[in-house]
């Protein structure tokens, strides 16, 4: 098996894996798995020849397949970002409602004189 078959086999587990189904419940199994196969891909793409005259068409499929999943990787972390923001969010509402009073400031009702 020639590295670029290698290459391609790898580039297409990733395609499946960044297409499949995204719940909150295997979210982290889904970006572990992409972790991997990207590091994976990432070792060998240093090592990559020049493809030879019969590899070109897979070359060719691979690039094209990578800017699919390029597309896919930025949908799936630009989701991950608004479940963080979301959480935030949620956190400061709740500790508002818990105790409403926390940014009210100590000064209220107080006379301060700034003359000296």
């Amino acid at each position: 098996m020639s590295i670029w078959t290698e290459f391609s086999s790898i580039t297409n587990k990733l395609d499946e894996v960044v297409h499949q189904q995204v719940t909150e419940k295997n979210r982290t199994a889904v970006i572990d798995e992409v972790e991997v196969l990207l590091d994976k891909r990432a070792s060998m793409l240093e090592n990559l020849p020049e493809p030879s005259q019969e590899e070109k068409p897979l070359v060719k499929e691979v690039l094209q397949r990578d800017l699919k999943i390029n597309q896919k990787l930025e949908f799936l972390f630009d989701g991950l970002k608004d479940d963080m923001r979301n959480m935030k969010k949620q956190k400061s509402s709740k500790q508002r409602y818990i105790n409403p009073y926390q940014s009210v400031s100590g000064y209220d009702g107080m006379y301060l004189d700034h003359k000296k």
